[in-house]
């Protein structure tokens, strides 16, 4: 396991895009305690965890490292605290499939419970910090224990949910909306932490995105060149900016066989014989 723990706040590699809100937890830590966790987690509960002792260790990764590989024995899940990562897949032949790109908030390592290993690999894309959280501590018949794996259930559902979303995404959609569908997600979670909705970068490689959406690195470049080019996006290498939301948002609903070029030219050409344009 590529996991290297520090207490050097130096270190840390937190995002260079600095959050809008002051309300983000963002600070550099060594541990969490039960309470930080499960503010960070999202969980509400009138239990008091102040009195509990258990302190959750902050891992930190550089870009490039693994958390973990598939089939390492899983000991533990993590929360990501800051930072970007790409979660993947392999088949027996090396064919190697990214499932998503965990940010900070989310639960990953979820795959290692079942048979006590990991299913998936996770590797940081750009230095991050995550905080480890021992399945001892999920197993436990007390009440952090009961709440946590009640959270841990949320969890499972929410991704089951993701995933049926995107095998839609990928077997169903036109490329042109499964990249409006892709950025668009990226947009609410930027928006969610307290970032820009409207202009990031994009952490991942054009290969890396492809991989995601089942498409090739050319697809993917040529389908961000063209909303470029019809004025919905602009970019700058890895750095996109949504100029037209309304526009990316029709993308994501086009049906399969219809792409981004198709609908600019019905446009014109209803512009042209004076019909109203939808």
């Amino acid at each position: 396991m590529e996991t290297l723990i520090r207490s050097n706040t130096d270190e840390l590699g937190l995002e260079d895009l600095k959050p809008k809100s002051r309300s983000i937890d963002n600070l550099p830590r060594i541990s969490s305690s039960a309470e930080q966790l499960f503010a960070l987690c999202g969980i509400e509960s009138r239990q008091n965890f102040n009195s509990f002792p258990q302190k959750f260790l902050h891992i930190r990764v550089k870009a490039g490292r693994h958390v973990y590989l598939s089939n390492d024995k899983c000991e533990m899940i993590y929360l990501v605290y800051s930072g970007f990562l790409k979660n993947t897949w392999a088949d027996t032949n090396g064919n190697e499939k990214i499932i998503d790109f965990p940010m900070k908030g989310e639960m990953v390592g979820l795959d290692g419970i079942a048979h006590g290993k990991f299913a998936n690999s996770l590797k940081a894309l750009t230095d991050s910090e995550l905080i480890g959280i021992p399945l001892d501590f999920c197993r436990r018949q007390n009440v952090e224990g009961e709440v946590f794996r009640n959270h841990i259930i949320s969890v499972l559902s929410q991704q089951l949910v993701n995933e049926q979303k995107s095998s839609f995404m990928i077997s169903a959609l036109p490329v042109d909306a499964k990249v409006a569908k892709f950025l668009l997600s990226l947009s609410f979670k930027f928006k969610s932490l307290g970032y820009s909705e409207k202009s990031f970068l994009l952490r991942m490689s054009r290969e890396e995105i492809g991989s995601y959406l089942g498409v090739s690195l050319e697809t993917v470049s040529r389908t961000i060149s063209g909303l470029c080019k019809i004025g919905v996006l602009k970019k700058d290498n890895r750095s996109i900016e949504i100029i037209n939301f309304d526009a990316l948002k029709k993308l994501k609903r086009l049906p399969l066989g219809v792409t981004y070029k198709a609908t600019v030219r019905s446009k014109k050409n209803n512009k042209s014989s004076g019909l109203p344009l939808s």
